[in-house]
């Protein structure tokens, strides 16, 4: 039934605390877990800034890619199959389209708790990625010393 398990990560220590989850889960569906990190690029760019678009982005995706592969080498004891991939882009969009191959059986990824006034103006990843995925979410919750 859960064949793979796609992790979003945004590098930081919270998203993060989905991955003992997705491994647990992993182990007993002996599923692959894929770890994905979505490189955003920013916002606001000149034309000046066109030449050394390449080399950004090739700076962002061996970014991303040495941070998924030293999150893989924490887990590597584990002896399940572990896949890294890189993105670019909006992270919801990115996770959303991940999601709908047909690979992708479960999503696991942390909440950052965001509430009220904030999650109206800058969203919820996560909830968006809830609402859009093409595949069922498992949303960790941050834990309640955290949230205040």
């Amino acid at each position: 039934m859960i064949q793979s398990i796609l992790v979003p990560l945004d590098g930081s220590s919270l998203s993060e605390q989905a991955l003992p989850w997705a491994f647990d889960l992993a182990e007993k569906y002996a599923a692959q877990v894929i770890l994905l990190r979505v490189g955003i690029l920013p916002d606001v760019w000149s034309p000046q800034d066109a030449p050394d678009m390449d080399t950004r982005l090739d700076e962002l995706e061996t970014q991303c890619m040495r941070y998924l592969l030293a999150v893989e080498a924490r887990f590597k004891e584990r002896n399940l199959p572990i896949k890294a991939e890189y993105g670019v882009g909006n992270a919801t969009q990115r996770i959303v389209e991940r999601s709908q191959q047909p690979d992708c059986s479960l999503i696991v990824m942390n909440s950052h708790g965001r509430d009220g006034f904030t999650r109206w103006m800058i969203g919820s990843v996560a909830e968006k990625v809830a609402r859009h995925a093409g595949c069922p979410v498992l949303l960790i919750r941050k834990p309640e010393a955290d949230q205040k």
